[in-house]
């Protein structure tokens, strides 16, 4: 792959004696290769940082890259969800709402603002971002658990278990989901119903 670059750039160099209009696209085009080639071999590095749960690391990758690209998703997702880990939910949501401008049907960007707005306890304004979801994809497993994660912070246990019973009706072991309907279950003292659910899945 080297021997592209340094072939791409060697083409470019010689196109400047004949043209230097035809010259500056050619080099915008190599150095955009490189850069790209670079943005991926940084992006890869973030994600095994990010997974072994180095989080300040992966975000000094992240901020590379962005440097090179301000608007690459991959590395706002990702430094947006490092910052949600690090509990700093303030500094993630600017990340998710940067993904948003540029695209607002991101699937990933509204569900991690949704949580990030959880976090934060703003479980109302949350739901909006989780109803956005399903509106494109009523069968969103994510967006079901989360919507009703946010009515259980809201106390509100009855609505809450009816998006847990969606997203059971999907994916019948997602964890997730049996624990929260379990919780929701025991917060409104049917204690026998919340094992039951556990005891179903075990």
């Amino acid at each position: 792959m080297k021997f592209l670059y340094f072939s791409t750039i060697t083409v470019a160099l010689s196109i400047l004696y004949i043209s230097a209009s035809v010259n500056t696209i050619t080099l915008a085009d190599a150095q955009n290769v490189i850069n790209s080639t670079e943005i991926d071999s940084m992006l890869e590095t973030a994600y095994t940082l990010f997974n072994q749960k180095k989080y300040h690391e992966a975000i000094k990758y992240y901020d590379k890259i962005l440097a090179i690209n301000a608007s690459e998703i991959n590395a706002l997702n990702h430094k947006g969800l490092a910052l949600w880990r690090l509990h700093k939910y303030n500094e993630a949501l600017p990340y998710f709402d940067q993904i948003l401008a540029i695209n607002p049907s991101n699937v990933k960007a509204l569900n991690n603002k949704g949580l990030t707005l959880l976090g934060l306890q703003k479980n109302d304004e949350a739901i909006k971002y989780f109803d956005q979801l399903l509106s494109m994809n009523a069968s969103d497993l994510y967006a079901l658990i989360n919507k009703g994660g946010a009515l259980l912070a809201l106390e509100k246990n009855d609505e809450a278990i009816k998006y847990f019973d969606q997203a059971l009706s999907i994916n019948a072991s997602d964890v997730y989901a049996i624990n929260n309907k379990a919780e929701a279950l025991a917060e409104m003292g049917k204690n026998e119903e919340a094992i039951s659910v556990i005891e179903k899945t075990a």
